[in-house]
């Protein structure tokens, strides 16, 4: 077998039968978030950051649609090389590293005819959900800010912590406003901490903050009204989010299911119907381009 740039080796289970769904899935990457889509998918095939290859699954016409949760340095050539092989994709974020790849991607997998996903689990969060039926109702009134917390996240070496971090906040803030345009961004952006402030064209303000280490492991979201705040703290057990209006505070009971449970059914069905995703390949190049944007302007 020849081996891969990046030491990926690959080990068939041919011996499965089809899945219930009809498809057959292989999964690159066995880290936090490859072990969650194997209790999700119980792959075909499963790829690892050993040795060997893996041509023989882009080769293997048993092989319906391919999960891509690797580091992020090598989502380009994988997911181009698995499109080019007929495969439906799912890359995790981010989903590629230059506005340059964002672009031949998208051709690729306009030419490809395949489904193509990325991984912001948050859209598929029932908490975001909510927050964003709220903010179209006018419960919270003109949305003043939104900032996004997140710290103690283990460091990458192939990306520092903005490009691992900033993704699932650009994503709910593009899900929530649909902005035309970014206008500004300022702050500091270094390998293992980011603060940034971006303005966008009538939209609200967006904070990120980013760090490696911290004193307790934050994973906050504070949307800011002119009516009513919502903080959406992912650390805790329940009581998840807080709405604070006229002085008081309520937790709203909000249905929860497991986000990326959520985001694999979407994929499927989107497979099996022909559906565009919501986080198809043009909204993760618009993701991908304010990365870009804030991340130059921000280091500069």
């Amino acid at each position: 077998m020849r081996a891969l740039s990046r030491g990926i080796a690959i080990f068939l289970k041919m011996t499965k039968p089809r899945s219930p769904n009809g498809i057959n899935f292989a999964l690159f990457g066995l880290g936090k978030f490859g072990k969650n889509y194997q209790r999700l998918l119980n792959p075909k095939a499963i790829v690892t950051a050993h040795s060997g290859n893996a041509e023989d699954v882009f080769k293997n016409p048993e092989i319906d649609a391919v999960v891509i949760a690797t580091p992020p340095s090598t989502h380009f050539d994988l997911a181009k090389k698995a499109l080019e092989a007929g495969k439906h994709v799912l890359l995790e974020k981010p989903m590629v590293l230059s506005v340059a790849e964002a672009k031949k991607l998208r051709q690729i997998v306009k030419k490809s005819g395949k489904v193509f996903m990325v991984g912001y689990q948050y859209l598929y969060n029932d908490y975001i959900n909510y927050l964003k039926k709220e903010i179209g109702s006018g419960a919270f009134g003109k949305i003043l800010e939104v900032k996004n917390e997140h710290l103690v996240s283990p460091p990458r070496e192939d990306v520092d912590i903005f490009w691992d971090a900033a993704p699932h906040p650009l994503a709910i803030y593009q899900y929530f406003f649909s902005p035309e345009k970014l206008i500004s961004a300022e702050g500091k952006i270094e390998h293992d901490s980011a603060a940034v402030k971006v303005k966008f064209e009538n939209a609200p303000v967006l904070e990120i903050i980013a760090s490696t280490s911290g004193d307790a492991k934050t994973r906050k979201l504070i949307v800011v009204g002119e009516k009513a705040t919502a903080i959406l703290d992912e650390t805790l057990e329940k009581d998840k989010l807080t709405i604070i209006k006229n002085g008081r505070t309520a937790n709203p009971q909000v249905k929860f299911k497991e986000p990326l449970r959520s985001e694999v059914k979407h994929f499927i069905q989107c497979i099996q119907t022909g559906k565009t995703p919501l986080t198809d390949v043009d909204f993760g190049g618009q993701i991908t381009e304010w990365l870009s944007i804030i991340s130059k302007s921000a280091s500069n």
